[in-house]
């Protein structure tokens, strides 16, 4: 799989849906982004591991492309922080 960071028309909706919602609700989305964040985070520590310890350069090449999927959510994840 490609690796894509977030798309600009997703986070142009993202940042019309959250212009419109109070300050609390800001407040429990930015907790649940960061702890998705913090999920990918310990996730890819756990494959690193998985790799480090792995025999099979089939499964590790599937396993790093995971981690750059899981940075490239972590990115996403970041903007939407950074526009809350």
């Amino acid at each position: 799989m490609a690796t894509t960071i977030e798309e600009p028309d997703k986070l142009e909706v993202f940042a019309l849906a959250i212009a419109q919602l109070p300050l609390e609700t800001l407040h429990n989305e930015r907790a649940r982004i960061e702890n998705s964040i913090d999920h990918l985070q310990r996730s890819n520590r756990e494959i690193e591991q998985y790799i480090a310890e792995s025999e099979d350069d089939k499964e590790k090449n599937e396993m790093n492309g995971v981690i750059i999927e899981n940075e490239d959510v972590i990115i996403g994840q970041k903007l939407r922080i950074e526009m809350i």
